[in-house]
């Protein structure tokens, strides 16, 4: 995974070499990697002078991707001719005898105007996979962000463009620092998701309070599917979540000082909120739908405020606007600055845009092609069967699958996506259920929102200021006045408001999607679980079922490792992990 061949060649089309091995062989197949590009490529058998076609016009168009040719015939000598619209650099070729070994290439000889880098196509020939597999090449949507990746580093036009540009530079860090191969392009995802695991305790403890709220949180996010292989895929996905569960354990700081103390409190964790959004932003527009919910949270939390005001419409109007919400105009400016800071790169290159207008109307470009694209997919899932990893549509697949390798023995290497059924379905209802409990608020499950009602017993009634700022900034103490704010569930609302507004924008969204798009969602079902593990868990039966529920989430992620890792597995087991229809593991 570390050492994959990296010196090319270019062909463009009417090129042709020979290949001697030496002496005849038995021969499967021949494999090329294709660095980029594309070829079509006749192949003969024979020896120079007499030769017999083994196969005409094999086409192939990809990114750091493996083809194999069938030869199936026994010869010393094989001849390769680039024709058609052949412009492909190629880092390496293998040839493959009938036992599956690589058979070595003795000598690589050009034929007509030839080529002076010829030898760099056979020179890296022991560190060749066969069968090739995720481990030496890319996979699914890898070739877009690997490619644009290295493009951003050899000052080349960026490939892909529908996505702000700080993945890719993120990547492109991996890549400059251990080279371009499958380790150097997805070890950052790694780093990024093995973080989202302590952050994923901190959200959990600053919600419940708890030990075990905030051991549950990281738990089970450990343990889902959809996390482990996101992280060990080559996309801009896993920094997009990180980014936004960083920005929410700031505003949810924030949020709750607000509640306990008013709007007075710092606005340094709602500034870091913001920063963190916008880092998510700038790697991909979806972090969006979880900024508008916590948003939405501040508005309805100002609007409860100033509705206790004793002024005028005008007077309520100009309170709603006051500290700290003018700031929010600062914060969006900051925002907006860190975004098109990412875009410097871009401009540097001389990409086909001019300065900043040029990248205001790249900005349109993603609009439209995201709101018109047409196209179809096999693996294209509607946003109400994320949760249920079902669709009943016939001839529907709901796990989306991104790589196969056929190995020997009946053996495959097979990557799909989905989430831990133990962690998705149990969440779901969890969810439902914490969204009745935000809904209804007559219980407090909330451990700070407990303290804070014996802390205001003791507190006197304050006299209200004099300006509306003051006003919305100190919180009416008395226990018997606020017992009607006592039965918000804190928890409980943050829970299911961010989870819904992640989700829930999807029905609008006209374009194919795919399950990872129910990524930035699926941490909240990792805390509606924990939301009443730490109700329950002083409990017998509570602690009972909350470890009972941990073994199952581990032997789910035990039984279907092989296919979400890639690691070989047999045909027969991955065959009876189809446990819906739509699981979909292999052709």
């Amino acid at each position: 995974m570390t050492q994959t061949p990296v010196t090319t060649v270019q062909f463009s089309s009417g090129q042709s070499f020979y290949v001697d091995l030496g002496t005849a062989a038995t021969l499967k197949s021949v494999l090329f990697l294709l660095k980029d590009g594309s070829y079509a490529l006749n192949v003969s058998a024979g020896s120079p002078g007499n030769w017999t076609t083994v196969t005409n016009n094999v086409t192939f168009s990809d990114y750091y991707k493996w083809s194999e040719i069938s030869i199936q015939r026994s010869t010393q000598y094989l001849k390769f001719n680039f024709d058609g619209s052949s412009t492909a650099e190629i880092a390496e070729m293998a040839v493959i005898n009938a036992d599956s070994q690589r058979t070595p290439v003795v000598s690589i000889n050009n034929l007509g105007s030839g080529n002076p880098n010829l030898s760099n196509l056979i020179d890296e020939q022991d560190i060749v996979q066969y069968p090739a597999t995720y481990m030496s090449q890319t996979y699914f949507d890898e070739i877009y962000f690997v490619r644009t990746a290295e493009q951003y580093l050899h000052h080349q036009w960026p490939y892909e463009w529908t996505h702000p540009p700080l993945g890719k530079l993120v990547q492109a860090g991996g890549i400059e620092v251990l080279g371009l191969n499958p380790f150097g392009w997805r070890v950052i995802g790694v780093i990024f998701a093995t973080f989202m695991i302590p952050l994923m305790y901190l959200l959990g403890k600053k919600l419940f309070n708890t030990w075990i709220g905030a051991f549950a949180s990281a738990f089970l996010l450990t343990f889902d599917f959809m996390h482990f292989t996101m992280a060990r895929m080559g996309t801009a996905d896993t920094y997009v979540v990180f980014f936004s569960l960083l920005s929410q354990l700031f505003f949810l700081g924030y949020f709750l000082k607000v509640v306990e103390k008013g709007w007075k409190t710092s606005t340094l964790p709602l500034f870091f909120a913001v920063i963190f959004f916008a880092l998510g932003f700038s790697t991909k527009w979806l972090v969006l739908y979880a900024a508008l919910g916590m948003l939405a949270l501040l508005v309805a939390l100002r609007i409860r405020d100033v509705l206790k005001l004793k002024e005028g419409i005008g007077g309520k109007y100009a309170a709603f606007f006051d500290h700290p919400f003018l700031l929010l105009l600062g914060f969006i400016g900051v925002m907006v600055t860190i975004y098109f800071l990412t875009y410097i790169p871009d401009v540097l290159i001389g990409r086909p845009f001019y300065g900043f207008n040029g990248v205001i109307q790249l900005q349109f470009d993603m609009y439209n092609y995201h709101s018109t694209l047409t196209a179809t997919h096999a693996f294209a899932s509607p946003w109400w069967s994320w949760p249920f990893m079902f669709n009943p549509t016939s001839g529907s697949y709901v796990p989306l699958w991104l790589a196969i390798s056929y190995l020997p023995n009946n053996v495959v290497s097979t990557i799909s996506v989905m989430g831990n059924p133990a962690v998705w379905w149990v969440g779901f209802v969890c969810m439902l259920l914490v969204a009745e409990r935000a809904i209804r608020g007559k219980e407090l499950f909330s451990s700070l929102r407990n303290k804070l009602t014996k802390k205001t017993q003791n507190l006197e009634l304050q006299e209200p200021a004099s300006s509306e700022t003051s006003n919305l900034s100190s919180e009416e103490t008395d226990p018997n006045q606020k017992g009607a704010e006592r039965r918000y569930d804190v928890a409980a609302i943050f829970i299911a408001v961010v989870f819904f507004f992640s989700w829930l924008p999807y029905i609008l969204i006209s374009r194919v999607t795919f399950i990872y798009h129910f990524y930035v969602a699926m941490p909240f079902l990792c805390l509606s679980s924990a939301y009443f593990i730490n109700k329950y868990w002083n409990t017998k039966w509570g602690k009972v079922a909350a470890i009972a529920f941990f073994a199952s989430v581990v032997v789910m992620f035990a039984l279907f490792y092989p296919v979400i890792s890639g690691v070989p597995t047999s045909t027969s087991w991955m065959h009876n992990l189809k446990w819906l229809p739509g699981w979909y593991f292999a052709p």
